[in-house]
Formats: structure tokens, C-alpha cells, sequence
């Protein structure tokens, strides 16, 4: 979904104001979602089941004018809707400040509610390049991963918002990128990179290529420790043969809960992958670009590394569950991938 980072001041408006307006129905004041998010923790840590909440957040409009009051609440009606056409019966959604609302999502693990945010996504996606214009901010928290309670599970989905408006993946304008798009910005040199982290490996460089197989390695190790926590893990190993030092690793993992896939070119006779599938792809861009994408419960790790000169390699990592999952997004869509968490 479009930012509307053009540098124009955005205007106030405010969609509590308007919400009155909205028909109500399923869609409910602060006052009941306060009260319905606390009681709902309470009965989580009750029963030891996960509870998630969904924070959807209205940014601006296009070049930061407020539309006019019919315009807006027609907006709001038609947002509230399109919401309720993808959640659960049992979910429940509000109001939430001047320009958010907020969808509670009981009995819904860090994945589900993942899920739910790409459900959104993709029906919300109109609603930015349809006039208003509107610019879209999604983000989660669940309980009690993130927070100990209702109030803070709100503060922690609210403040990731402000994260991702003002993080480099957004000046970046990354969000509507293809995945090979945006692996370039990220390991690019001519950008000014100073927020971004970055390196560099090879021969002539402090870190050896080496170190591209101790990050899998290190990966590989977390999943069999954890072996029953959720998670997605996509290695990008360049051209797939038996004498891939991952594929003994992969062989010898175990049985985990983790989805593992092994992306690359090329199908060698005799090498069987096991506890991963294999992913052949006919795409030269993967034979200069090796890459590590991994989600779980608990922690998230992206790498991507791309070859450069002299069998050195530009690098990008980060930590950011939001930049891992949505490069996870992004290549599953660009190659018709089943997208799954």
C-alpha cells in the first residue's frame, strides 16, 4: 500500500469524529474495546491461549489534503467494511484515536495475526490508489509475547506504526518494490545507506564468504532448539547441488515446525533435500545473489548478499520482523508462490 511521503505537511482530520457515521453494527467506541481488550487478556492468561490484536492506521491522504466531510465518511464506511468482509465472526473491531482503528483478534497466535495483516493488505489495497488516496500503516502485537496486558499490547502495535513511518523502508518507498527491486536498493552503493546495515564479505574484506554458511548454520541451530516453535525459513543458496554444505545440515535437522525451503537454480540428480523443500527456480538473478529469510515466534533474520567483483559480495541484514516478513511477501508473490506463515 502507497505512502504519501511527498513532503507536503498533512493536515489534520479525524476518523473518531466521523465514526458515528459508520452505521456501527460490528464496529464498536473505545470505551467497549477497552473494557471487551481487558477482559479478553485476562481470560488469555487464564487459559494459557494467545490473544493478538491488529492496529490499522490511516496516515495521511493524498498530497495532504483532508477530504471533504462526505468524502471521508464515505471513506471510513467503506473501510470499516471491507475490513469485516476478511475477519472472523468472533473478531472485533473500534475505534482507536483520531486515525486508527483497531481489530481484536482472540485466540490468534504471532502467525495469525500475520496472516490477517496480509488479508487486509490485499483488501485494502484499493483504498490507496482509489481516490481519496489513502496512505495505510498495519501493524500487531500479541499477548503475552509483546505485553503483559490490554493497555500495553496497544502501546506496542501503535509505536511499531510509528516505527515503520519513519523507518528507511519507507523513505525507500520499498513497499511497492518487486523483491529483485528491492534487493538492489538494499545492497546498492550508490545510495546513502548510513540507517541501513550494511557490509561487505569476501577475500579482501574482514568477513570471508564463510560467513554466508556460519548465518545458516547459526539458524539451522535456533530451529533445532526450539524444534516446536512456528517459524519460515527461505535460503537462497544460488544454484542447488548435493555438495551444498546446507544440504547435509538440512538432512540431519530433524523434525521441526518450521517451513523450510531451499530456493535455486538448477535440479542435480541424487540430491534429495531432506526437512526443507526445494525450490528450483530458472531465474539467472539467483546464480549472483545468496539470501537467508527467517521468521518465527520468537525472532526474526534477513541476509541478503549479492556478488559484487572478485567472488566479494554487497550485504544487507537486518532484525526487523516487519522488513523479514515483508521480503518473505514479496518473493513469494513475484514468483506465484504459495503464500504461507
Amino acid at each position: 500500500m502507497n505512502s504519501a511521503n511527498d513532503g507536503t505537511e498533512t493536515a489534520r482530520f479525524s476518523l473518531l469524529q466521523e465514526s458515528d457515521r459508520t452505521g456501527k453494527g460490528r464496529f464498536y467506541d473505545s470505551s467497549f474495546i477497552s473494557e471487551y481488550g481487558r477482559l479478553e487478556a485476562v481470560r488469555s492468561e487464564r487459559y494459557g491461549i494467545p490473544f493478538s490484536i491488529v492496529v490499522l492506521h490511516v496516515e495521511s491522504f493524498h498530497g495532504g489534503k483532508v477530504p471533504d466531510k462526505k468524502t471521508l465518511i464515505a471513506f471510513l464506511k467503506t473501510l470499516v467494511r471491507s475490513v469485516h468482509k476478511v475477519i472472523r465472526s468472533c473478531d472485533i473491531t473500534g475505534i482507536l484515536g483520531d486515525k486508527s482503528i483497531i481489530i481484536l483478534l482472540p485466540h490468534t497466535d504471532y502467525f495469525g495475526s500475520l496472516i490477517t495483516i496480509k488479508k487486509l493488505s490485499r483488501a485494502l489495497e484499493f483504498l490507496t490508489k482509489e481516490e481519496p488516496h489513502a496512505s495505510l500503516f498495519l501493524s500487531q502485537a500479541t499477548f503475552p509475547k509483546d505485553a503483559s496486558g490490554f493497555g500495553e499490547l496497544v502501546s506496542t502495535a501503535t509505536a511499531r506504526i510509528s516505527e515503520r513511518i519513519q523507518s528507511q523502508w519507507e523513505k525507500l518507498e520499498l513497499r511497492s518494490k518487486l523483491f529483485w527491486e528491492t534487493v538492489a536498493v538494499l545492497t546498492g552503493t550508490n545510495l546513502d545507506q548510513s540507517d541501513l546495515s550494511t557490509f561487505d564479505v569476501g577475500p579482501d574484506h574482514d568477513l570471508g564468504n564463510y560467513f554466508l554458511q556460519r548465518i545458516n548454520e547459526t539458524v539451522l541451530q535456533e530451529i533445532r532448539r526450539k524444534p516446536e516453535k512456528k517459524g519460515i525459513l527461505y535460503i537462497g543458496a544460488k544454484k542447488i547441488s548435493k555438495d551444498l554444505p546446507i544440504v547435509d545440515s538440512l538432512n540431519s535437522l530433524g523434525r521441526t515446525s518450521t517451513k523450510i525451503f531451499l530456493v535455486g537454480e538448477g535440479r542435480q540428480a541424487g540430491c534429495d533435500v531432506k526437512n526443507a523443500t526445494a525450490i528450483y527456480l530458472a531465474d539467472h538473478r539467483l546464480l549472483t545473489t545468496y539470501f537467508t529469510l527467517f521468521l518465527s515466534e520468537d525472532m526474526a533474520y534477513g541476509l541478503i548478499c549479492r556478488e559484487s567483483w572478485g567472488d566479494a559480495h554487497n550485504c544487507f541484514h537486518t532484525s526487523d520482523p516487519y522488513v523479514v516478513e515483508s521480503l518473505i511477501t514479496k518473493f513469494q508473490r513475484d514468483y506465484t508462490l504459495q503464500e504461507q506463515l
